[in-house]
């Protein structure tokens, strides 16, 4: 049975937020900041003002240089709760095309309660539900627990349940996932292996049992391929979850054209005229559709690329913490490594090569319809030329047997009485109108029979 911990207490507890958001789009080589590049910035000042922390409050979230020379900005809370006085620090850092945020807080007391742990994480305020980065999160809590710990997972246990309120935790859907030894040192890890980034919640717990551990953790060489393993999680995590929406809006396109491919039989039975102006539309509609999924499968690709750059990265990362403690066991660590490999690139590959023949398809259609339009356009063309043709041998044949009869009617010229009576005869004017509409209707037989025979 396992052992209750929630009445243990630990030494020197603190809790850091590592949060990652988008500084510039991973997608393009640009120098041009994100929309919403210092979002993490005015978190912070939100949470300096629940828990009344001025230097929170007041922190700059101007988009300037200043933050990469930034060092630890050290504060204090106003508010306390149970006499545990909440202080910590804060550090921005800007990693290549995202921003980095390092908030701690602790308690510097040599013995607090691990019920008491939950003020280092006030109304769940260090989750991501509230944090939102983009890239995603990793909170990371360090203690020394104090006394003899007989079970030392049970003990990791006691501690994510008491940083986390009880609902929040039961909505979360956390559970441990793997232990391993961090500069020889337990640590526990727990996720809930949401799949988008802003939702996953991955927290580790550090259990401080060893002097060496509390020198090699304030390192500088320690810090950096911590804070830049993590951001390469994040940013693989990230990737993978753009890849699944853009194979979702692919599959929606996709669907589109296979409704058309459907209504294409059915078209081809309608009338000409009818038929004509839906492809006719269809023309418009159908390119624009295949370019938005060419778009997709192109964003596929690139997030794929992003994740083996980000995996080659993590790898250098991790080996760096290898070397650092020799002793480490990182398998839980190095079990991501083969999670993107073998899951996340593979999952990818497997979406293109289901929607690659796609665009063979898209292009088919588009050449079908267009051959059926150019064809029916010919028709049309030459019809209508036939008919110009005729019409113009008719009036043309017409009009020179008109001038023929005018020049032998002498009396065509006379004045043209428009009355009526069976006792007069009728007047020239009226047989040469007959003459030529007759002509006319002669030569536009003959044009036609002529058209026939071509």
């Amino acid at each position: 049975m396992p052992i209750d911990y929630s009445t243990a207490k630990v030494a020197y507890p603190k809790l850091t937020l590592y949060a990652f958001h988008l500084r510039q789009n991973l997608a393009h080589n640009s120098s041009q900041l994100v929309e919403n590049s210092n979002h993490l910035w005015k978190k912070c000042q939100k949470i300096g003002q629940k828990l009344g922390i001025p230097k929170l409050e007041s922190l700059s979230t101007s988009e300037n240089e200043l933050i990469s020379n930034e060092d630890f900005i050290k504060f204090t809370a106003i508010k306390h709760e149970n006499n545990h006085h909440l202080s910590g620090e804060i550090k921005r850092l800007p990693i290549h095309d995202t921003y980095a945020l390092d908030l701690t807080f602790r308690y510097p007391q040599k013995e607090v309660a691990v019920t008491d742990l939950k003020g280092l994480n006030q109304d769940n305020c260090l989750l991501p539900i509230n944090i939102n980065a983009s890239l995603g999160q990793t909170l990371v809590f360090f203690a020394q627990p104090v006394g003899a710990i007989h079970d030392e997972e049970a003990f990791a246990d006691a501690c994510v349940k008491a940083l986390i309120s009880e609902a929040e935790f039961n909505k979360l859907n956390l559970s441990f996932r793997e232990k391993g030894k961090l500069l020889n040192s337990q640590i526990f890890e727990y996720n809930n292996n949401a799949d988008s980034p802003q939702e996953q919640c991955h927290i580790l717990i550090w259990l401080n049992t060893n002097k060496e551990t509390t020198d090699l953790e304030n390192t500088e060489k320690f810090y950096y391929a911590l804070i830049d393993l993590l951001n390469c999680r994040s940013k693989i995590i990230y990737a993978r979850s753009e890849s699944q929406w853009c194979y979702q809006q692919a599959r929606e396109e996709y669907s589109q054209l296979e409704e058309k491919v459907n209504e294409f039989n059915d078209i081809k039975d309608k009338s000409v005229d009818s038929k004509f102006k839906e492809f006719n539309q269809w023309l418009n509609e159908i390119p624009a559709i295949s370019f938005n999924y060419s778009r997709y499968l192109r964003d596929l690709e690139l997030h794929k690329a992003i994740i083996q750059t980000n995996i080659k990265n993590y790898k250098l990362y991790l080996g760096k913490l290898k070397a650092i403690g020799i002793k480490d066991d990182l398998k839980f660590l190095s079990d991501f490594i083969e999670l993107a490999e073998d899951i996340f690139i593979e999952q990818i590959n497997t979406d293109l090569a289901y929607l690659k023949p796609g665009q063979s398809l898209f292009e088919q259609l588009i050449d079908s319809i267009r051959g059926i339009v150019e064809i029916e356009k010919t028709k049309r063309e030459r019809n209508l030329n036939t008919t110009i043709n005729t019409l113009g041998i008719g009036f043309g044949g017409g009009a020179i047997i008109s001038g023929v009869v005018v020049q032998h009617i002498e009396k065509i010229q006379q004045p043209v009485d428009f009355s009526f009576s069976f006792n007069k005869p009728l007047h020239p004017f009226y047989a040469s109108l007959f003459i030529s509409i007759a002509a006319t209707l002669f030569f536009t037989l003959i044009g036609w029979l002529i058209s026939r025979q071509k």
